[in-house]
């Protein structure tokens, strides 16, 4: 096992017309040894550029990547220590499973009965003894890829990467697999750097989770603090689902004002006095999560009212769509509760569940609003 230590990593791409597009800007970041990092972010953010930089297989335009505090920037892929599986699986289909497992030790010293007691070894690991003399257009897309797994970690890597290898899967073989994954890991702590566009793969597999946007990264923690303690606007909405609701606010005179608000939300002087300093005209995002939002019976305790446009059953909760004011917001209720559209919400949630962002830096000031 291996940290991975990245500094002040870029990666630029010189485009047709002259000009320049970042993937990769500035990213500063350490995966220690034995961590399970999961690397999530929207489409075209940089995520599978800084996973093949990390891999040898994209030069970086600037910047070091360190391996247990050695630099392995112009070291060849094949000589990083590093194994890696992608999203296309890509095992040989005229191979047996055992020869495509037999091939991640083409490059190593390795040979004989050691390469046959690794291949079962792995094989059994991955729970695909009884395939190993099938071919893989025989196989279902998850033995396909536990196959590749195997094929992966028999070379005993320093570093484990994974490019989105479950995205081709459906649902229920992506639930299994990860419960693999997960598993996998315990019992071979490797350093492993996971991409995936999957937000419950990246809660549910980590130890911590990497927010990326745009090249850069916003937010690297546990998946709980990921959740509980956004740093920023970005990653409060792209981590949970439903997404969390971001209401226009402003902070002055010792309260939180909205359109959308019934009434004011009282804050302690010491908040004030840091909206004062910070904040450009005192406009902040008062951040509540669906979850969060509760439904009242007595007007006069709500903080929002609304009338329902749409729902979706969810099976173990509805999500309601109030609109009030011009604006949406987003509630989760018990599935014995059928709304009828127009039905009016009367909506209220604590101080303890707001998360308080800079309208327009997008920077948390605070992610648990306290009662003056």
């Amino acid at each position: 096992m291996a940290s991975v230590e990245c500094i002040d990593l870029r990666r630029v791409f010189e485009l047709s017309d002259g000009g320049e597009e970042v993937a990769v800007n500035s990213i500063d970041v350490t995966i220690e040894e034995g961590e399970f990092a999961t690397v999530v972010g929207p489409s075209g953010c940089g995520k599978t550029t800084f996973l093949r930089m990390i891999a040898g297989l994209e030069t970086p335009t600037s910047g070091d990547i360190l391996f247990d505090g050695e630099d392995v920037t112009d070291v060849s892929s094949q000589n990083r220590g590093i194994s890696m599986v992608f999203q296309s699986i890509a095992l040989f289909p005229f191979k047996t499973v055992e020869d495509n497992i037999r091939y991640g030790l083409k490059y190593a010293d390795a040979e004989g009965e050691e390469v046959d007691s690794r291949v079962s070894e792995m094989a059994e690991m991955v729970g695909i003894t009884e395939l190993l003399n099938k071919k893989p257009p025989q196989l279902s897309g998850g033995q396909q890829q536990r196959a590749a797994l195997a094929r992966a970690l028999i070379r005993d890597p320093e570093v484990f990467l994974l490019d989105e290898p479950l995205s081709d899967l459906d649902a229920k073989l992506k639930s299994k697999m990860r419960t693999e994954l997960k598993e996998l890991h315990q019992m071979l702590p490797k350093t492993t750097i996971y991409v995936t566009h999957d937000q419950v793969e990246a809660m549910t597999l980590s130890d911590s989770v990497i927010v990326m946007n745009d090249g850069e990264i916003m937010q690297k923690s546990p998946p709980d603090e990921i959740y509980d303690h956004p740093q920023n606007a970005f990653v409060a909405r792209f981590i949970g689902s439903p997404t969390i609701n971001m209401i226009k606010g402003t902070v002055e005179d010792g309260v939180i004002t909205a359109d959308l608000f019934n009434r004011p939300l009282p804050v302690t002087a010491e908040l004030q006095e840091t909206v004062d300093r910070e904040v450009e005209n005192n406009e902040v995002l008062v951040g509540v999560r669906p979850n969060e939002v509760n439904k009242v019976s007595d007007g006069e305790d709500s903080i929002i009212t609304g009338s329902v446009r749409i729902y979706e059953q969810m099976g173990d909760e509805n999500i309601v769509y109030v609109e009030s004011s011009d604006e949406e917001i987003r509630v989760s209720i018990p599935p014995n509760d059928i709304p009828e559209p127009d039905d009016q919400f009367d909506l209220t949630f604590t101080h303890e569940d707001v998360h308080l962002f800079d309208a327009s830096t997008e920077e948390v000031i605070t992610n648990e609003l306290t009662r003056p």
